[in-house]
Order: structure tokens, then sequence, then C-alpha cells
């Protein structure tokens, strides 16, 4: 006899939020609580320095990223868009190949926009032409995609993002980038992470990497904060950052008439998450006091009452 099936009353608390996808991650309440916690956090610790907030797009201009140089140094890591350009007959066409599961993308174009690497690109066209006449910061937030190959925990495909940026003369942007580099360190030592400052590069691709990898080292233009996120295995989740002119020669700004310079400060908020609750577990009144608080429990958001 055959054994009937039961129902299983549906949960939304124990959703296995599975993406299939390596690289793309569904969070559930607790992390996206930390995730507010961290923004509030952070924004205490910056609250000393005044900066202009802007919320961007997880988008950007496919021109833009090909005349800063991003697309011929990280063609790897790009996520581009296409689009179909066919019309209805022709799709009608496709569309058999598409329920059979072969290939259907014969008529999609690139288009003018490609995922965002990292949200600082969005900022600079902003100040083609000005003349600041005070140093300014600017606080960023996005969702940003880089094309990881590799499922290791934190090495995320999508991924959220907060930047500072300072905009100011050459020697006082370094001083600014060397001084978020050991309050960096501080601020992950109030979340209970032991942080090392190492010197670092960018993964430029191919035999650029040697000469470009090298330079950066050399010049000490990228510092990067480790953490431990998993058992043996520690990643960036800090990274300061000296562009010197790069941005202001490109857009045209300066600094009180004469050259400025650029430096940033970006959080990688999931893989800090993942460093705090793999340090301090799930349960909140584990958590450090630096994040109490702003990680109160909303009811409902996490399947708990």
């Amino acid at each position: 006899m055959a054994e009937l099936s039961v129902p299983v009353a549906f949960d939304p608390a124990n959703l296995s939020l599975d993406s299939s996808v390596p690289g793309l991650a569904l969070f559930d309440g607790t992390h996206e609580a930390l995730i507010d916690a961290l923004h509030v956090s952070i924004g205490r610790f910056a609250a000393a320095e005044p900066a202009h907030r802007i919320g961007v797009p997880q988008v950007i201009s496919r021109a833009l990223l090909e005349r800063l140089g991003y697309v011929e140094s990280f063609p790897q890591l790009l996520g581009t868009v296409f689009t179909y350009e066919g019309d209805d007959r022709q799709w009608r066409e496709i569309v058999p190949a598409l329920r059979r599961g072969e290939p259907w993308t014969q008529r999609h174009e690139l288009t003018d926009a490609v995922l965002l690497p990292a949200v600082c690109y969005h900022l600079y066209p902003q100040l083609a032409g000005a003349e600041l006449t005070a140093p300014a910061v600017f606080d960023l937030t996005g969702q940003c995609y880089r094309h990881e190959r590799t499922a290791e925990p934190g090495r995320l495909r999508a991924f959220r993002m907060r930047e500072l940026i300072r905009i100011d003369a050459p020697d006082a942007t370094v001083a600014w980038r060397d001084g978020w580099t050991e309050r960096a360190r501080d601020w992950l030592g109030s979340l209970g992470l032991t942080a090392s400052i190492v010197p670092a590069s960018d993964p430029f691709f191919g035999s650029a990497e040697r000469l470009m990898g090298s330079m950066q080292r050399a010049e000490q233009l990228k510092w990067e904060l480790v953490v431990e996120v998993a058992d043996g295995l520690s990643q960036a989740v800090v990274s300061c950052n000296y562009h010197k002119n790069h941005f202001s020669e490109e857009f045209g700004f300066r600094m009180s008439g004469a050259e400025a310079h650029t430096s940033c400060t970006a959080f990688g908020l999931e893989r800090i998450a993942l460093a705090v609750l793999h340090r301090h577990g799930h349960d909140r009144r584990n958590w450090p006091a630096e994040l109490a608080g702003a990680a109160a429990p909303v009811p409902g958001l996490d399947g708990r009452p």
C-alpha cells in the first residue's frame, strides 16, 4: 500500500536560503540586523568628520569604467549586462531552444551599463571641473558585483560596500588614509576582531599584475585589514587606498587652485558580518557592546517573537 504523504506546514524561519549559485548568498534576519548595526557603528566612528552621504545604484556606465581603465585591468571581475535586441518573430524562433535548455542569447547585445565593482566610481564624474576650497569627505553605500571564481566563504560575487572618500591636498590625503587605517583597526577591535594591517595590491589581470601589483605594494598605495572569517581562513574586510591624482587628473577637479588627490576607506559589510558571527555566534546577547541596541531584534524579522 502506497504511503500517504503528509503536507508539512510552511515555516518562513526555516528557509534554506540557498541561491544555488556559488558566490551569491541569501541572508536571514539576524544577519541583516547585524548589517544594520554595522552601518550604525561605522556612522558613529566617522561622525567626527562630517561627510556627504550618497546612495548609488548597483550598475554604472560601461563607458565610464572603460575610461577609467577598469575594463582593461580587471576583465575577469567585471559583470557585463546584455539585453535582447531582436524582434518578436526572431524571439519566437529562439524560444524552442530556450525550452530545450539550448543557447538562447544569440541576439543579445552589450548594453551601456555594467555591474558596479566599487561604489566610489559613481562619485568622481560628479566632481568634473570642480574647484574645491576645502577638503571634502563623501560617504557612499551600494551593492557591488565582482565575478569571483570560488565558493570560498566570504568571497561573494554580490556584496554590500560602504566607502569613505577624502579629497584633499596630497600630503593631507595620505595622512587621512593612514589615520583611517589605524581607526579601522581600532573599530574592528571594538567588535572583538583582531585585525592585521598588510600591504596589498589589486587583482590586476594577467601579466599586468606583476608590474601594477608590484608598483602598488612598493608605493604602499593599498593597505588591507585582515581578520579571521572562518576556522583557518582570514580575509580582508577593510581596504584603505591612496589613489594619488588618478581620478582628479581624469576629471579635472582641483583643491584650492592646486592638484587634488583622493583616498578611500572601504568596508566589506558581508565579510565583517561573517567575521563577527564566526567570533561571537548568532546569539545577539553575545555580540560586543559596540553593536548593542543597533542590533535589537525586530519582531517577526528573523522568525523570532
